[in-house]
């Protein structure tokens, strides 16, 4: 195909760096082409030959694009169509120029494996290489080598290179968030309460019984393993007591919570919006890296905040460890992260690490004949603190579900509609479901 396609490229037909639109392309030429005339503006500058500029925009064709789908539409009858766009748009993008342009037209009458008749559509998302990445990190930390992982380490120094660095020009915008006691936002902390008991435990001392747990006491949760506490918070009231989920009936109480310092916290909301940089350049070897780069980071948010059923806490690792990495090996630290809620559409969640949200404690340590223990580090103390006279109870007295509804295949319906002979029949430990467990 190769050899078809440059029998229409002669070879005297060169183009320099300027007509070619592409500033990283133009770079190379620069550097790498011959003094001559260009093709297509007779401009004696450097350039490379036509063919093999057509050459590697094949290349990048046959990775980025596909033939589009053939749909039919009703509008005035029965018209079938094929979703994308002619093969002069998708070359025009990789130039970054308008389609009208001579490098266009010139790349385009030489691309044989493409036709004017067709239209094309991008590629759909593939698991690539920081996919396979993601799922090796994944797969390590569960079913691994979960502690002195070098790979593990590599892979998120890599995701998290230059972190600070992005949408940096704007406060407004930073992905690392500054937050002062002067600027951020109030932070609600709940409880969720079975008896009066517990009520009157929280009352009695809010700003210890809703603060981060001490260590001994700390469960393992989305950003901590167990042992090592963290101060879980919502920025609004509404959001702190719906990550609860608690049951109807229950009751809930929340205080407000306010920093005494200030804090540098990644948010993930940002990263949908940060401005990254300017696009790399599809002529770019590393294209497919970069690029997948930036997408996955606008994926980890989605990835941290999947809900995890109750007997799958194992999937936190993938989140602990993520969280242990940005409050030991960052640069800078962070002390905890933002993201979006899953149970309050609007609202978002605050999780403050352990080295800014607790007291430092006396460590213990065995020895051969006993237990040593060492008095606490110096520390500046927690860097949140109750607010006085905040409490707030809430009473559950209803809890709405938003379902993601799809249509069974009739193959996968019928099980469904045929009922078992008996609750043996049924998987084991799901035989409850039928005395309305659920």
């Amino acid at each position: 195909m190769r050899e078809e396609m440059l029998k229409y490229c002669n070879p005297t037909e060169v183009v320099c760096y300027e007509c070619v639109h592409d500033t990283f392309l133009g770079r190379q030429i620069r550097r790498n082409g011959t003094s001559s005339n260009c093709s297509l503006c007779d401009s004696k500058r450097k350039c490379v030959p036509l063919a093999e500029i057509v050459e590697r925009v094949n290349e990048i064709l046959g990775t980025y694009i596909t033939e589009g789908e053939h749909v039919w539409r009703w509008s005035e009858g029965r018209i079938e169509y094929q979703e994308g766009d002619g093969i002069d748009y998708w070359v025009s993008e990789i130039f970054g120029c308008e389609d009208q342009e001579r490098i266009v037209d010139a790349v385009c009458r030489r691309l044989t494996s493409y036709s004017d008749d067709i239209q094309y559509s991008r590629q759909r998302f593939r698991l690539n290489n920081i996919g396979h990445q993601w799922c090796e990190f994944q797969e390590g930390m569960k079913h691994g080598i979960r502690f002195f992982n070098d790979s593990a380490k590599a892979f998120l120094g890599w995701i998290f290179k230059d972190l600070d660095k992005y949408s940096a020009s704007s406060d407004e915008n930073a992905v690392v968030r500054l937050l002062t006691p002067e600027n951020s936002p109030s932070i609600f902390r709940a409880r969720t309460c079975m008896g009066g008991e517990s009520v009157s435990e929280i009352t009695a001392n809010p700003a210890r019984n809703l603060g981060a747990p001490p260590k001994e006491r700390a469960g393992e949760g989305r950003m901590n393993p167990a042992g090592v506490p963290a101060f879980y918070g919502a920025f609004e009231r509404k959001t702190c007591v719906a990550e609860l989920r608690p049951p109807v009936g229950g009751t809930v109480v929340s205080g407000e919570f306010r920093l005494v310092r200030e804090v540098k916290v990644l948010d993930f909301g940002r990263f949908e919006k940060a401005d990254l940089g300017p696009m790399p350049s599809f002529f770019d070897s590393k294209y497919h890296s970069k690029v997948g780069r930036r997408d996955f980071l606008r994926y980890l948010h989605d990835a941290i905040t999947v809900p995890v059923l109750p007997g799958a806490e194992r999937d936190y690792l993938t989140t602990q460890v993520i969280a242990e990495y940005l409050a030991t090996h960052c640069k800078p630290r962070i002390d905890g992260v933002i993201f979006k809620s899953v149970q309050e559409s609007a609202g978002s969640n605050i999780v403050l690490f352990s080295h800014v949200a607790c007291d430092a404690t006396a460590s213990m340590g065995r020895v051969r004949n006993g237990y040593m223990v060492r008095g606490p580090k110096e520390s500046d103390g927690p860097c949140i603190e109750y607010v006085s006279d905040s409490l707030v109870y809430h009473g559950i007295r209803q809890v709405k579900y938003d379902t993601d509804d799809q249509a069974l295949p009739e193959d996968k319906l019928l099980p469904l509609l045929t009922p078992p002979s008996s609750a043996h029949s049924l998987p084991a430990g799901m035989e409850g479901l039928l005395d309305g467990d659920f």
